[in-house]
């Protein structure tokens, strides 16, 4: 049966995604009556989706900082990343087991499209697409629902580190490697494919975070 989504939401989802996207800035006090004139609903959902966002640990709401766009340290984007990794490594590896040509077909499609993304924002969709591929194939219900809960942190830290000069190419080569592993079947190979992946992901971030400081 098809939920309909209520006002709440509609607008918890849109402000995640402005915060994510960078449009709602670190730091930015979001003003309920202005975010609510904005979308066109009444000031309630608005002001239940800032404090399921407030839950969640997006937005800050302290004396003096109400609604405030949560700033992530270098610490928490660290940690955000090794749990990624494990979780990674571990989809791709059960996955390998049941790709067949036409799954392995597919995520070249996906990587020829990636590499003609017209900007950054195509770039990480069809990236997540890359990765969601992979975790559907593992067949397993309680890493996809782990990997589904940080998705969302997955794509706001991919698209501080794909702003990085040239991590798009790094990016595009390291799917192409994890490929050619994939194709061999041969499970340390893709360890180490996505374990490199992974590193130079986490790398990319910290030195875009720390050029943005």
């Amino acid at each position: 049966m098809l939920k309909i989504k209520s006002f709440s939401d509609v607008a918890y989802e849109e402000i995640k995604n402005r915060i994510i996207k960078g449009i709602y800035k670190p730091g930015e006090s979001l003003n309920e009556r202005n975010i609510s004139s904005d979308f066109g609903i009444s000031r309630t959902p608005v002001r239940e989706a800032l404090q399921k966002l407030s839950l969640e640990g997006w937005i800050i709401n302290e004396p003096y900082k109400k609604n405030q766009v949560r700033e992530f340290n270098l610490d928490y984007i660290i940690e955000a990343q090794k749990v990624r990794s494990v979780l990674e490594v571990l989809a791709f590896k059960e996955s390998s087991e049941k790709f067949t040509n036409d799954d392995l077909e597919c995520l070249k499609n996906i990587t020829q499209k990636q590499q003609n993304a017209l900007d950054y924002d195509e770039f990480i969709k069809i990236d997540r697409e890359f990765h969601e591929y992979v975790y559907a194939k593992t067949e397993n219900s309680l890493l996809i629902s782990l990997m589904e809960n940080i998705n969302d942190i997955i794509r706001y830290f991919g698209l501080i580190a794909i702003n990085l000069p040239n991590r798009n190419k790094e990016t595009l080569e390291e799917h192409l490697n994890i490929l050619k592993a994939l194709e061999l079947k041969d499970v340390e190979k893709i360890t180490k494919a996505v374990e490199i992946h992974m590193e130079n992901t986490t790398n990319a971030i910290i030195e875009r975070y720390r050029t943005k400081k």
